[in-house]
């Protein structure tokens, strides 16, 4: 493959399958039996596969139901054979020291649910692959077992494989309104995800060790008559906060060292020789509008218009609550940060990637939105998991870390930080979270009402952040907003259209959308020309979403999604419908970001293609473009036959267009100038 992209990888995918199907089939069936094999089956990612092979079975590339075959027949064989190494090696598992915990699990699950066990345990995580050799050690009838197995078999396979028909599909459909919001949404939910394993990670590693590793503090602070009494101070041994105590200062010394660590890189090195460039170049080119609503929405939520009233709202339930020594370190939390960012900003001075800000805040490092989101709402998670039961901490912490993640990567996203200036931030507002949850916890300040504090947390969150989007959101949308340069172009008529691009960009390669038309001129023109010969703007809305959802929805009820090119969605959608039943032409045009002379005339790039429905399980429908562009074309061209217009010939083509372009204008150039009149007309 000469360039990765989804069009890329599947084509060499179904390229494999068609000359392999087969051995596309046996695949299907061993990783679904290794995946029911007694131990084995807790290593081998059998779900992701069978997923993966929905997704397939959305894209026309594996059949379904031989897939579905496949797949119930392999995860009966595992369990089989699971079923007889109970049977026969009984007496010689419980010598497995490395499964024993595992198998302990697995007999208390069999000896809750009996013989359903067999049917429950293939959906219950771990122990799905050690559930057949118990039933085959506990003395399970083997016809028993052999119909509840093909039971579960025959439920477990569409249980994993309809779930990834469904997430092709949607992929699909999203891939046909943008490639790189597909690929960007799927960054962002990874990067959440790792945020959310790390916390857990930590938390349930240092949760059950926090008193030992406690009193092996303080065996290390009476050695070390120097440093000991700073470590006696913060570790007393009857005092019930220790352990948190030392799990925050934990936390504050990582997270100094790698503020520290960061600052040292940013000093010395320039951004093109660290990660910040390369990740600053991806991030850009990931860019959509739909993308770019998230993100703004998410870094508003770290402004001073979000932080000041969110803060003023917590700070009077503390008061209320008659604990101010929460309400002083809740001040400290938000206000110092602020200062903390401003101040190392002014020393540092290194520039941001683009210049969207003035004075002060020309700088980048370190990102004030991820130092304040890190500290304000690092803290928050410390002042209400000190008042819930250790079971709801974990998902505290979780939520925390990646509301803060989130407005981090936001701030790389938009393109005014990069990745040092969020980092640095984000180890900065930790740091100080710590510090403070390190103070608090050791004061013996009253209890606050935690349910009634996670109720205005979340309350808060919302309103103040909908009321500050709904008064400032367009104002930064338009601050963040990528704004092309404008060029002047000169004999677009006669040679000059060779310059403009060919191909819309949306990092698609095995299958682009071609510009075929190039329109200079006002669009309102010619979309009233359009319009008067059978052309129509598709009924948008959320409610026409609901026809993916009917199997008998025709071609012109499903939404006709707008597709993306440099980052931007299309200026003008029109639709009519096509030569053939169940199909239709789709134009769209993009502004070229060129004024042609004289008179400063817009040029508009369209693409006009073909699209026909597609139908996933009988269940829902949507509209795909297929590769046919040339007889879009020629209806475009016959429509505007009336109009000054001409055929000229790329030298790039593509599957489906023989590279033919469609130049065309109004009768006459805007303000009465007749030089952009074509010397000949096809």
């Amino acid at each position: 493959m000469d360039s990765l992209s989804l069009d890329s990888v599947l084509s060499w995918i179904s390229t494999w399958t068609s000359q392999n199907p087969g051995t596309t089939g046996l695949v299907i069936f061993a990783t679904a039996a290794l995946e029911s094999l007694f131990l084995v089956g807790v290593v081998v990612p059998g779900a992701l596969v069978m997923v993966s092979a929905g997704a397939l079975v959305a894209f026309d590339l594996l059949p379904l139901w031989p897939t579905l075959a496949w797949a119930a027949a392999g995860a009966a064989v595992g369990d089989g054979f699971s079923f007889w190494i109970g049977r026969h090696f009984r007496d010689r598992l419980r010598r497995l020291r490395r499964s024993a915990a595992l198998l302990e699990r697995g007999e208390a699950f069999f000896h809750r649910h009996g013989g359903k066990s067999v049917l429950l345990g293939r959906f219950v995580g771990p122990i799905r692959a050690v559930i057949p050799t118990v039933a085959g050690a506990m003395g399970m009838s083997p016809l028993r077992f052999a119909a509840v197995n093909v039971l579960s078999a025959l439920l477990w396979a569409p249980a994993y494989i309809l779930p990834g028909v469904a997430f092709g599909a949607s992929l699909e459909l999203a891939s046909e309104v943008a490639v790189r919001l597909v690929i960007m949404l799927l960054v962002l939910l990874l990067v959440v995800a790792v945020t959310i394993w790390i916390v857990r990670r930590a938390f349930r590693f240092l949760a059950p060790r926090a008193d030992q590793l406690a009193q092996r503090f303080l065996g290390w602070s009476a050695r070390h008559p120097r440093l000991g009494p700073l470590g006696a101070a913060l570790v007393d041994p009857r005092h019930p906060e220790s352990p948190a105590l030392l799990v925050f200062a934990l936390l504050l010394t990582i997270a100094g060292v790698g503020f520290a660590l960061l600052l040292g890189q940013v000093l010395e090195t320039p951004a093109a020789l660290r990660l910040d460039e390369p990740v600053h170049d991806l991030l850009q080119s990931l860019r959509t509008p739909w993308m770019d609503d998230l993100m703004v929405a998410a870094t508003m939520l770290a402004d001073a218009w979000f932080y000041v009233p969110y803060s003023v709202l917590i700070l009077a339930l503390l008061l209320l609550e008659r604990n101010p020594a929460a309400a002083l370190h809740w001040l400290a939390a938000v206000g110092i940060p602020v200062a903390m960012s401003r101040a190392i900003k002014f020393l540092v001075a290194t520039p941001r990637p683009e210049e969207v800000f003035s004075g002060i805040l020309e700088y980048g490092f370190p990102s004030a939105h991820a130092t304040v989101a890190a500290a304000m709402f690092g803290f928050l998670a410390v002042l209400i998991a000190r008042e819930l039961r250790p079971a709801a901490r974990l998902p505290t912490y979780s939520a925390a870390g990646a509301l803060i993640v989130l407005i981090a990567t936001s701030r790389m996203y938009l393109g005014v930080h990069w990745l040092s200036d969020s980092m640095g931030g984000l180890t900065l507002g930790l740091a100080w979270a710590a510090l403070l949850g390190i103070a608090y916890r050791r004061h013996h300040s009253p209890p606050l009402h935690g349910r009634r504090l996670v109720i205005v947390s979340v309350l808060g969150l919302l309103a103040v952040g909908a009321l500050h989007m709904a008064l400032h959101f367009a104002e930064e949308r338009e601050r963040y907003r990528v704004a092309p340069p404008v060029r002047v172009l000169a004999g677009w008529w006669d040679g000059g259209w060779r310059e403009l691009p060919v191909f819309r960009d949306d990092l698609v390669a095995a299958k682009p959308n071609p510009f075929n038309l190039q329109w200079a001129g006002d669009l309102v023109v010619l979309q009233e020309h359009l319009q008067e010969r059978g052309w129509e703007a598709p009924v948008g809305g959320a409610r026409r979403s609901l026809y993916w959802l009917s199997p008998a929805a025709s071609l012109e009820q499903v939404p006709v999604l707008p597709q993306v090119h440099d980052g931007r969605h299309q200026a003008l959608l029109l639709r009519r419908p096509g030569a053939e039943p169940g199909t239709q032409y789709v134009l769209r045009l993009w502004p070229a970001n060129v004024r042609l002379r004289p008179g400063a005339v817009p040029l508009w790039l369209g693409t006009v293609s073909l699209q026909s429905l597609r139908t996933r399980l009988g269940l829902f429908r949507y509209a795909v473009t297929t590769d046919e562009f040339d007889r879009p074309l020629a209806a475009l061209a016959a429509d505007l036959r009336s109009l000054p217009s001409r055929t000229v010939q790329r030298d790039t083509g593509a599957a489906g267009w023989n590279g033919e372009t469609l130049l065309a204008q109004p009768q006459r150039a805007p303000g009465g100038s007749t030089e952009l009149q074509p010397r000949e007309q096809r």
